[in-house]
């Protein structure tokens, strides 16, 4: 790591950050001195990977924290945004990470409450996510030149395109145009907003997928054309760092792919 407290004084929140991309990112962040919240749907999973956490990070106990959330929720993003605040004093950045898949049917098998629920976990998640931490920053005093951030997530299945992922595909090319939209209304009050393209990772569930299809991870690696899948904390955590950090003060309404060269 380049500068080992390069986020010293940030705070983040990082949705869906108990397993897989989303801890990965919130370990670099925690790494680079940066205090972390992170949320779950399930508490159950919470106070394990906040351990997990504090451990993978090696930071501070009280630098990172946990809350138990739905994205779906309005309330639940107002008292996310507020328990940060109340826990570290403000807030400097928002990882929209949390995701619903879908249940990977063909478009005309698609129940209606399976389409809603991406669209609604994806999109509406991600609007909540987004009103408040804007909500928040403006509160702070935002204006041309500060560095707030917040990032959202799309996915390389946007631009190769697969079987039984349009509700999800829909969702991510939604994300991108929320980003871009609301990059361009907030610019000039010092809030970046970009969009992180993951192609696949090695997280939990994908080693599941893979085990259960052998024949799907030979495809997707042959897709991946730097030779292997992306690492959580490396290749996503180093990303997160860069769109929060200072590096990245001339980087808005962009889309970043960190994809191993999947869309090309």
């Amino acid at each position: 790591m380049a500068d080992s407290r390069e986020l010293d004084g940030k705070v983040v929140i990082v949705t869906g950050g108990t397993m897989g991309i989303g801890f990965g990112m919130a370990t670099r962040l925690a790494k680079y001195g940066a205090r972390v919240v992170i949320t779950s749907r399930n508490a159950s999973t919470g106070k394990v990977a906040l351990e997990r956490l504090r451990e993978a990070a090696g930071c501070e106990p009280d630098n990172v924290a946990y809350m138990q959330m739905d994205i779906c929720s309005e309330s639940d993003n107002r008292n996310l945004v507020k328990f940060a605040v109340d826990s570290y004093g403000r807030l400097d950045a928002l990882i929209n990470n949390a995701v619903a898949p879908g249940d990977f049917q063909m478009l005309a098998d698609e129940s209606l409450e399976s389409f809603q629920h991406v669209m609604n976990t994806n999109i509406t998640g991600t609007y909540l996510g987004m009103r408040y931490a804007i909500q928040q920053f403006l509160v702070q005093g935002a204006k041309t030149g500060d560095n707030y951030s917040i990032i959202n997530i799309s996915s390389g299945a946007t631009r190769d395109t697969g079987m039984r992922m349009a509700p999800y595909i829909a969702s991510k090319l939604a994300v991108e145009g929320l980003t871009q939209a609301a990059a361009l209304e907030y610019s000039r009050q010092g809030i970046r907003i970009n969009t992180l393209l993951f192609g696949m990772f090695e997280t939990e569930k994908s080693r599941q997928m893979f085990d259960a299809m052998p024949a799907i991870e030979e495809k997707s690696a042959a897709k991946h054309h730097i030779g292997r899948f992306g690492d959580c904390e490396h290749d996503a955590g180093e990303a997160a760092v860069y769109l929060i950090s200072d590096r990245s003060t001339f980087v808005t309404g962009a889309t970043l792919r960190i994809d191993g060269g999947m869309c090309l």
